[in-house]
């Protein structure tokens, strides 16, 4: 896997919102579009599923995750990375069974976001939330720790399926790298899927991220420092396993006196040129 050089923290964002004054990266229009017109079949396709889960429809990805107990990736959508326009796009899919672990403490976890540094504290120095409307609609910012201090602001929606199974889709709407811009991380797309099971909860997340062009070498150190999509998915995965299994963390309630959300961000739609 040759995996451009983004941040380790990069998939936490739905279990991560909107910092309403961060400036977003000047993109070239081009690129804009080229991850635009990406993204709507991407969601298409995710909605077209029939199966709520992908281990669903896969019985040798399920045997993996349920009786491994490590965490596995595949391409979404092919190999990575997809090619647009001054840029380079990529789409993973994670999974993991959090062992005896229930859905009111995951969720709960998930959705304290003040306290995002205490349960990724290898990825994440700081978060805070900005506005909450129920238990549906966060806006929270969030400052990454390397490969360089990078903050980011999102827009995350969350939905209950039925009594065993939740989903969050998370957008990026600002993302800035402090100091020299090394274009690592320009989008951010998380979407999760959460099922409680008689052995714990099966989690699933596909991130789709976009950064700026790299070339073959800056890609290689990338991947040996760890920092490439995929590994940041599954060091996110991990964090989240460790932190839920993890009983004597304790997580807080939710916070009152915050802001109500706005109207959820909607992705543009692909304008066929």
């Amino acid at each position: 896997m040759t995996g451009t050089a983004i941040p380790a923290a990069t998939a936490i964002v739905c279990c991560l919102a909107t910092s309403m004054g961060l400036r977003a990266q000047q993109l070239k229009p081009e690129t804009i579009h080229g991850f635009d017109c990406y993204v709507q079949p991407a969601e298409a396709r995710m909605e077209a599923r029939k199966q709520f889960l992908l281990t669903d429809s896969d019985a040798a990805l399920r045997g993996q995750v349920m009786r491994g107990g490590k965490i596995q990736t595949v391409p979404a959508n092919g190999p990575n990375p997809h090619q647009v326009p001054a840029g380079q796009l990529y789409d993973w899919i994670g999974a993991v069974l959090i062992p005896g672990a229930t859905m009111e403490r995951t969720v709960h976890m998930l959705q304290d976001y003040d306290h995002r540094a205490s349960y990724f504290p290898e990825i994440l120095s700081s978060s805070k939330l900005l506005c909450r409307s129920g238990a549906t609609r966060f806006g929270f910012t969030m400052q990454l720790k390397e490969p360089a201090v990078i903050e980011t602001q999102n827009d995350v929606v969350w939905e209950q399926v039925d009594a065993a199974r939740w989903r969050c889709r998370s957008y990026s709407t600002g993302v800035r790298e402090i100091g020299k811009n090394h274009g690592y991380l320009q989008r951010l797309y998380s979407y999760w899927r959460f099922h409680e099971t008689d052995k714990g909860v099966l989690v699933e997340a596909e991130t789709i991220t976009l950064s700026g062009e790299f070339n073959s070498l800056s890609r290689a150190l990338g991947s040996m420092m760890g920092i490439n999509p995929e590994k940041s998915l599954k060091r996110t995965l991990e964090s989240m396993r460790d932190s839920v299994l993890n009983k004597n963390l304790q997580i807080a309630p939710p916070p009152t006196g915050i802001a109500e959300c706005g109207e959820p961000v909607r992705p543009a739609a692909c304008d066929v040129r």
